[in-house]
């Protein structure tokens, strides 16, 4: 019979997720997560794997919360441009209140461990190519209804709006001033419109 867990398991994701955003993966040991979670090595080994495994469900939480930026841009959105606006706009709140500059968690994994681990590769292109999708489809209304021009095909702005959304995530872990973020928002509004 398999044993049940005693622990608020998404507490304990809460908080492992929390040091490794600090340290990164291979700045957290087994004895930080330990200390963090309250949960002894085996539990922590019986209820999420190896170390790895840990981070992994760690990501997963993360994308989780982090999707609501996404979907909030969405449903207040009154149109495809609009909808643009405002996922960059979710971000800029993000970043000019992470006063401790950590930064996104998945642009952190993309630096520290993009090429390092298949499973966390493969985890990374699948969230990326959900993100180039969404885009793509924004881009595509947004140029059927005349709002984003046609000077390049909707697939290239859709990698050219995931770049400088990324890279704007990047950019916010060292500049917090929201006078320059805005401006690259305007920026990559310009670009497509």
């Amino acid at each position: 019979m398999p044993r049940i867990e005693e622990f608020d398991r998404e507490a304990v994701l809460q908080k492992a997720m929390n040091v490794f955003w600090e340290k990164g993966y291979y700045g957290t040991s087994m004895q930080d997560l330990v200390d963090v979670t309250g949960l002894n090595r085996s539990s922590i080994y019986n209820s999420f794997g190896s170390k790895l495994e840990l981070y992994q469900h760690t990501l997963s939480h993360y994308q989780k919360e982090a999707s609501g930026v996404f979907q909030k841009a969405l449903l207040r959105a009154g149109d495809p441009l609009e909808a643009i606006r405002l996922i960059f706009e979710g971000s800029l709140a993000e970043i000019t209140s992470d006063v401790n500059g950590k930064g996104c968690f998945v642009m952190n994994c993309k630096a520290e461990m993009g090429n390092r681990d298949g499973d966390i590769r493969k985890w990374l292109l699948d969230t990326q190519e959900h993100h180039l999708a969404l885009f793509q489809d924004l881009i595509g209304d947004g140029q059927e209804q005349g709002i984003i021009n046609k000077d390049q095909a909707r697939k290239s702005y859709a990698y050219f709006v995931l770049n400088a959304f990324q890279g704007f995530r990047m950019t916010g872990i060292l500049v917090k001033d929201r006078k320059v973020l805005q401006e690259i928002i305007e920026n990559t509004i310009k670009v497509i419109t």
